[in-house]
């Protein structure tokens, strides 16, 4: 069945499968925080939530949940069932995130150049940070795949 959400899904029909019970369970989840967000507001006097903070808070809820689930699913890598490949995707991985931190630097340094050593620590450790949040990410996905797909064989 074909949708506008289309685009966004996998050409896999087993993870488009997934992928949509993953994005209806984070609409259920959207939808109970909007609905206590609305009783808060109207009958709790004491407690007035922010509209733009209550609202940041529900888009990352949403694509925060959706993409933990994915990530944790363990589909990402379907490919991966022996050990040689497992090592050879953690080095593709370890390379993609070394290559994040230098990207970003170097993007970086062209649109805002750092002006003190303060401000050098600051743009070095926020890209060190992004990296490793990248490769843990990648890595729990290619850890859960690796495993799920080894106990298939």
């Amino acid at each position: 069945m074909k949708s506008w959400l289309s685009f966004l899904l996998p050409d896999d029909e087993y993870r488009e499968k997934k992928a949509l019970y993953f994005l209806s369970e984070g609409s259920v989840i959207l939808l109970l925080f909007l609905i206590g967000v609305f009783i808060i507001n109207k009958y709790v006097p004491n407690l007035q939530l922010d509209l733009e903070l209550a609202l940041f808070i529900a888009i990352w809820l949403f694509i925060g949940y959706v993409f933990l689930r994915y990530i944790i699913s363990g589909m990402e890598y379907t490919d991966i069932s022996t050990e040689q490949a497992y090592k050879r995707q953690l080095k593709v991985i370890l390379t993609k995130s070394c290559g994040f931190v230098i990207i970003f630097n170097l993007v970086y340094l062209i649109f805002i150049p750092p002006n003190s050593i303060s401000e050098w620590f600051e743009l070095i450790a926020l890209s060190v940070i992004g990296g490793f949040i990248l490769f843990s990410l990648d890595y729990i996905s290619l850890k859960k795949s690796y495993k799920k797909n080894k106990d298939l064989l």
